[in-house]
């Protein structure tokens, strides 16, 4: 980085001569720029306007700060369709100006990134918008640190000729923990699969650290960009059950009233000792323990993973070792990168009402 470089994100001149509360950001006079703006933006809903108001008086960096985005700007042009979630539908597309970075003193402006891919998610029935849409937003704000492992929501938009509104977020190339494991599981060495794993409880942490409950935390909100993982709210399906295997959960039987009392029974997966090293099958044991008392928190699996991160560790060698016997198998002709798996005709992964009788007979655990 050039010293001019530096000068300008590092010591920018500001009216007020205080200090910076951001990079290049001063919360005390960019209120003041934002303030000035209220009037010239709209998004026809008080609480709407209320909340981003919020935001960006109280920023203390540009990471904090949500906006308003009129979609018939052309400031956003939808690329394609994503998937579609229990509460929306979610959608690619390029935000021309991309977000705020910093006002600009000499031309008396924000100063923006540039074009950025994006995320838009839609909140189905929004029009009447609800108190559950705004915790969603206020918790990711509030989770999301600058080099967070957390999919960063930028701002709020509307969707054309409709009344129902859309979540601006980060766009992540790789998708869903799910799927990119489906496409790369055969292709993936430990090292990076424990990349994987460590943002992932990175992302977490930073969740409980706002105490904050993620509750919905399974593969489909894992969002992957080079092997790193971003927590996000935005599911592209519901999963039955997470799990650290290379298969959907009980994806060979099927999804009816009687394994839902195997689940309840403590049934649970096996893990495959071929290519999972004993220290992740006995963390995987552990974090399903019948007891949650006796299950790691995420600060313990923080350390345990920081761990396994060391490059001189022992427990890399049985890693690299299982990596090795992996690689025999790629110059087979037969070798995929995919997964290839038989699903149940019965193995249903959305929601259902089952009538359960038997989960009234007490179990012996």
């Amino acid at each position: 980085m050039s010293a001019n470089s530096y000068d300008k994100y590092k010591r920018p001149k500001h009216s007020c001569n205080k200090p910076l509360t951001g990079d290049n950001w001063c919360k005390h006079c960019n209120s003041k720029h934002f303030e000035k703006e209220f009037g010239t933006w709209t998004s026809d809903n008080n609480h709407v306007d209320e909340l981003i108001q919020k935001t960006q008086t109280e920023a203390n960096d540009h990471n904090k700060v949500l906006e308003w985005i009129r979609f018939k700007s052309k400031e956003i042009f939808c690329v394609g369709f994503l998937a579609e979630g229990g509460n929306g539908h979610v959608y690619k597309a390029k935000w021309k100006s991309g977000p705020i970075e910093y006002y600009d003193e000499e031309v008396k402006g924000w100063h923006r990134s540039g074009e950025i891919d994006i995320v838009l998610k839609s909140i189905k029935d929004s029009k009447d918008i609800t108190d559950e849409f705004f915790e969603e937003i206020k918790q990711q704000m509030t989770s999301f640190r600058q080099f967070s492992y957390i999919i960063r929501c930028y701002g709020i938009t509307k969707i054309p000729d409709s009344d129902n509104y859309m979540m601006i977020m980060d766009y992540k190339k790789d998708g869903s923990l799910r799927k990119y494991l489906d496409k790369n599981f055969r292709l993936l060495k430990w090292r990076q699969k424990l990349n994987i794993l460590y943002t992932a409880i990175k992302g977490l942490l930073d969740i409980h650290k706002a105490d904050l409950m993620h509750k919905d935390f399974h593969s489909g909100n894992i969002i992957i960009s080079d092997n790193f993982s971003y927590i996000a709210d935005f599911g592209l399906c519901k999963s039955v059950n997470s799990n650290a295997q290379s298969h959907p959960p009980y994806h060979t039987i099927p999804h009816d009233q009687y394994l839902m009392i195997d689940i309840a029974k403590g049934r649970r997966p096996v893990p495959n000792e071929d290519i999972t090293p004993p220290a992740i099958i006995n963390l995987i044991e552990r974090c399903w323990n019948e007891n949650p008392n006796d299950r790691p928190d995420a600060n313990e699996l923080f350390k345990t993973f920081s761990s396994f991160m060391q490059k001189e560790s022992e427990i890399q060698t049985k890693f690299d070792a299982i990596d090795a016997k992996m690689n025999s198998n790629i110059s087979s002709p037969e070798f995929s990168p995919s997964l290839t798996y038989t699903i149940s005709k019965d193995s249903i992964y959305t929601s259902r009402h089952l009538i359960l009788p038997e989960l009234s007979i007490p179990f012996d655990y």
